[in-house]
């Protein structure tokens, strides 16, 4: 058991050293050793927990996520503006480039472990959204005619379907301009009728 919770620590050393340097200097020039440095570990230690810069980023994209949504439980008032807060916010605190995010979904895509780690935390927000939706659909906010399973399944595809495209794409169209446009349709596509 102490070596599981050393274990946990010394990931959560590593995602809080990411965060501190993602938040000061980008994402682009932090480099693996810095983050390592600023957690505390060697080198070859980062890579027991994460396979590359790119893997963390992915993990504290749906950490956040997770979090995030489970504040928002319980809590007064319309869910669905501070949904479409949520989304914004997401974009914006892990700015993506379209090179970063193609490389992203290719290690995401090209190796079961990636995938399964992906899928685990898909999995997690979905139970932190679950209740925000059927507390959505109770407010009528969000129409009850469909299963809210099937809700949030289709709020990932918009996100992940707005997030490939627009990496696909040329141009320099910004990702938060984009994510609102599609946000803005899925909500109103989800909206009573």
């Amino acid at each position: 058991m102490q070596r599981e919770l050393k274990k946990e620590q010394t990931r959560t050393r590593i995602k809080e050293a990411a965060m501190s340097l993602f938040s000061e200097q980008g994402y682009e020039p932090t480099t693996v050793e810095a983050i390592a440095k600023l957690a505390g570990v060697a080198k070859g230690t980062f890579f027991n927990y994460f396979s590359s810069k790119d893997d963390l980023l992915c993990d504290l994209q749906g950490i956040f996520a997770i979090s995030e949504a489970g504040k928002l439980k319980d809590t007064p008032g319309p869910l669905v503006p501070r949904l479409q807060l949520l989304v914004f916010e997401l974009v914006k605190r892990f700015e993506m480039n379209k090179p970063l995010t193609r490389a992203l979904f290719q290690a995401m895509l090209s190796r079961d472990s990636a995938l399964n780690t992906h899928n685990k935390l898909l999995n997690a927000l979905s139970e932190a959204l679950l209740p925000l939706i059927l507390q959505a659909q109770e407010n009528g906010e969000i129409r009850k005619d469909m299963p809210a399973e099937m809700l949030a399944q289709q709020a990932f595809q918009s996100y992940f379907g707005t997030l490939i495209i627009w990496a696909m794409e040329e141009g320099d169209e910004p990702l938060d301009t984009r994510m609102t446009m599609s946000f803005e349709l899925f909500f109103k596509g989800i909206a009573p009728q």
